[in-house]
């Protein structure tokens, strides 16, 4: 089965799209990552009683998502243009590291949560 040249370039746009993604993304990985820490702390330190927070915890990591992604947006305003002129949108950057977010804190939570 051979692979066609469009094969190829779409391959090609779709990694060089994600690699783009993921140096947007390490921009402000840290304060995100720092914030999941902290749920897992606060998971941690009530044990038995965690049931009792967990709402409180996803609320508290949506909410400071929310303002990350808008600080990282507004320190990264020139350096967006980087990005658009290279075919990934503002949007494109802002749900897909959103998601990989949530989805590693849903990871780490659900892991911490069953070793209670």
């Amino acid at each position: 089965m051979a692979i066609t040249i469009h094969q190829l370039i779409l391959r090609f746009t779709f990694m060089r799209t994600l690699k783009l993604i993921g140096r947007f993304h390490l921009g402000f990985f840290l304060p995100d990552f720092l914030v999941t820490l902290s749920c897992l702390g606060l998971l941690g330190f009530y044990g038995t009683k965690a049931h009792e927070i967990l709402s409180i915890l996803v609320w508290y990591k949506v909410i400071s998502m929310t303002f990350i992604l808008y600080a990282a947006l507004q320190y990264k305003k020139k350096e967006l243009y980087y990005y658009q002129n290279l075919g990934v949108s503002k949007l494109t950057l802002a749900v897909f590291t959103t998601i990989a977010n949530f989805m590693l804190f849903m990871v780490l939570f659900i892991t911490v949560y069953h070793s209670l």
